[in-house]
């Protein structure tokens, strides 16, 4: 490479009182053995510069020398003690492409691949790699084989003024996993318009489409949404695993008098389950316990769902083709006429699919659904706001369930935490009790959070409950009658799994912050 001006650094302090390298554009100086010691793509995403390699000491600009995460990372990258300098983030993406090239970056994410990795659109199967597109090829699966290997549920790839931005959806929360030149945009976008069978010659309508991807012997359905934006096309992929699905109702989250409540329910013959919540809240998940629980060899059990997230032995799911006039309703109007004794419709969209269910669920079949609202006493009343007769619904539900998920604490690093009393104060407890939470650590790469529960709010549909929907009472008065029944509320079950050390306070307002007073 060429030789690099070499220059004075200028010093400081850091935290410690030890002396920290200011680096400017004057005295910027690398050499090729720091470059080797760390990828581009890594310093890319943790927004550092690799400087000198004196004896096993690597100099590294970066933004915050007292970052202890960041320093932690890099020298298990490197393997090198790390001595941080200051630098502007001006300074470091310069350097970073100055020194780097980018010509290194493709050939690093095409030699990242591994041979195992498979894709499959329209029935064809092809491993990564390979043509006159390898780089690209190359780069798109990395993304996605990181993506599973980081347990992502959503590869969310991003269009900016200077930059690509890639950012991967982990336990519910996006962080930035790398960035590339803007010129790499038009490539990755066709690449991956390729492998949903999408027009790669459409920019200005959204798309959407799918395939398969199979990885040390998991095979994820990869759901693709593209959109024109401002600086170009942004993509979205949505990773479901397509396993059978060993869930269990004690495995969720449920607590003891929550789970004698759900373990009751799967007993009776008929009826409407009603799951609550946003997307992506996990109801989907709890509805397929709730049918491992059941006999499917004695019980003919049907699904209609978009998309079938899990497979389940002993069941007919079909999947929604609304394209070709396959949706819910025409999908449950069929399963009708299939002898089923459960029938699970994957969510209530519109009022003839509303009102099947019910008809199906008053003629002697257990019926499970979702409904999109945000606790169970605005489940009853959004039904009765799509139109469906207060009566039928009072007669038909026999619960409604509302669910989210938090955040679990890293079981690696978790340590007993005194939350601030304007916190304490926010969520009506009073002071005192021990919580915890997670310190940070490599197993969850710094953020004191590893995998996902669920909290919930269960709403047994009694004589006094059944008579409010009845009256057509509103939400809250719903709610505050269920309250004084013994309901407990979302917050009330995610505030004592922070007592249990399950999650953090923290993750109780992020999550879990609805108005069930």
């Amino acid at each position: 490479m060429n030789p690099r001006p070499q220059g004075r650094l200028q010093g400081e302090k850091n935290m410690s009182g030890d002396p920290v390298p200011v680096v400017t554009e004057l005295n910027l100086y690398v050499d090729d053995a720091a470059l080797e010691l760390l990828p581009r793509r890594d310093a890319t995403r943790l927004q550092v510069l690799p400087m000198q390699l004196v004896g096993n000491k690597l100099v590294v600009a970066m933004v915050n020398p007292d970052d202890i995460l960041k320093l932690d990372e890099l020298r298990r990258i490197t393997g090198r003690e790390i001595q941080p300098a200051r630098a502007d983030l001006r300074v470091i993406d310069r350097g970073i492409q100055r020194f780097y090239g980018e010509k290194d970056e493709l050939e690093t994410a095409s030699a990242l691949v591994e041979p195992g990795l498979v894709v499959q659109t329209d029935a064809r199967a092809a491993p990564i790699g390979g043509g006159e597109d390898a780089p690209a090829v190359a780069l798109v699966n990395e993304l996605i084989e990181a993506a599973i290997l980081s347990r992502a549920s959503d590869i969310h790839v991003e269009a900016g003024a200077t930059k690509l931005q890639v950012r991967l959806r982990v336990d519910g929360v996006l962080f930035d996993h790398q960035s590339f030149p803007m010129e790499l945009h038009a490539p990755v976008l066709s690449r991956i318009k390729i492998m949903a069978g999408m027009d790669i010659g459409e920019h200005r309508l959204p798309q959407d489409g799918r395939f398969d991807a199979r990885l040390r012997g998991k095979v994820f359905d990869i759901r693709v949404s593209v959109v024109p934006s401002v600086f170009g096309e942004t993509a979205v992929l949505r990773l479901l695993p397509k396993t059978s699905t060993g869930l269990k109702l004690s495995e969720l989250g449920f607590a003891p008098d929550h789970l004698m409540m759900m373990e009751d329910l799967v007993r009776r013959p008929h009826g409407m389950i009603f799951a609550t919540g946003p997307t992506g809240s996990g109801k989907t998940t709890t509805l397929y316990a709730i049918l491992t629980r059941l006999d499917r060899v004695g019980r003919n059990v049907v699904t209609v769902e978009d998309p079938v997230e899990y497979q389940l032995s002993r069941a007919t799911q079909i999947q929604v083709h609304p394209k070709i006039g396959l949706d819910f309703a025409s999908g449950l109007r069929a399963i009708l006429r299939q002898d089923p004794d459960v029938i699970m419709v994957g969510e209530i969209r519109d009022l003839e699919t509303l009102r099947m269910a019910i008809q199906a669920a008053l003629t002697g079949h257990l019926v499970l659904t979702t409904v999109h609202c945000n606790d169970a006493a605005s489940g009853a009343s959004r039904l009765v706001d799509m139109g469906a007769e207060p009566f039928l619904v009072a007669s038909s539900a026999t619960v409604f369930l509302s669910q989210r998920l938090v955040r679990k604490i890293c079981p690696k690093c978790k340590t007993e935490d005194q939350p601030s009393p304007d916190l304490l104060a926010a969520l009506g407890i009073e002071e005192g009790g021990t919580f915890y939470r997670g310190r940070g650590c490599e197993h969850c790469r710094g953020t004191g959070y590893f995998g996902r529960t669920s909290v919930f709010e269960i709403m047994m549909v009694n004589d006094d409950i059944s008579a409010a929907i009845t009256r057509r009472e509103t939400a809250g008065e719903i709610r505050r009658l269920a309250r004084s029944l013994g309901m407990r509320s979302l917050r009330d079950d995610a505030i004592e799994k922070a007592r249990q050390g399950v999650t953090t306070l923290e993750e109780v307002t992020r999550a879990v912050w609805v108005q069930d007073e």
